[in-house]
C-alpha cells in the first residue's frame, strides 16, 4: 500500500493510463475561459517536479485535469487557484489530515472522489487528488480577472 501524507492507498497506473488516453484534453481546454486558459499556459511553472512525479506514478496525464479554478488574484500580484484530478484506484486511509505541503505555495491532498471526473473515469473505483496553489503568474495577453 502506498502513502501521500498520511493517506495510504492503492492504485492501478496501467488502468489510470488507459482511462487518461481516452480523452482528448481535460477541463481547462473544454471551458476556455481566461481563467482555464491562463492555467494551461502557467501549469508548467506551477506543478513542483515532486507533484508531476507523483502523478507520473499513478499515471495521470497533467494536462487533463479534471476541474481547474480560479479564485482570484492575491496581494502578491499571482493567482489562486485549486483543481483536482482523479486515478483509479482506493483510499484505504483517510481523514481530516494536513495538505502536502510541496513548498512554493503549492500543496495536494487525497480524498474520496466525489467532484465532477472525466468521463472515462466516471465508472471507475477512483481516488480524487486535489491541488491548491497561491502562486500562480498571469501569462496571457489580456488583462487580469481582479
Amino acid at each position: 500500500m502506498a502513502e501521500f501524507g498520511q493517506w495510504k492507498y492503492t492504485a492501478d497506473r496501467d488502468a489510470t493510463i488507459a482511462a487518461y488516453a481516452q480523452e482528448p484534453h481535460g477541463f481547462t481546454k473544454k471551458c476556455g475561459c481566461a481563467g482555464c486558459r491562463n492555467f494551461e499556459l502557467a501549469r508548467e511553472r506551477v506543478f513542483p517536479p515532486e507533484f508531476l512525479a507523483l502523478l507520473n506514478k499513478l499515471g495521470i496525464d497533467p494536462h487533463k485535469e479534471a476541474e481547474a479554478y480560479h479564485n482570484g488574484r492575491l496581494a502578491s500580484g499571482f493567482h489562486d487557484y485549486g483543481g483536482w484530478y482523479h486515478f483509479i484506484g482506493t483510499l484505504e486511509e483517510t481523514g481530516d489530515f494536513p495538505p502536502v505541503d510541496f513548498g512554493g505555495s503549492f500543496c495536494a491532498w487525497m480524498c474520496r472522489a466525489s467532484a465532477p471526473r472525466l468521463a472515462s473515469l466516471k465508472s471507475a473505483n477512483a481516488v480524487q487528488l486535489e491541488f491548491h496553489s497561491e502562486a500562480v503568474p498571469w501569462l496571457l495577453d489580456e488583462p487580469e480577472p481582479r
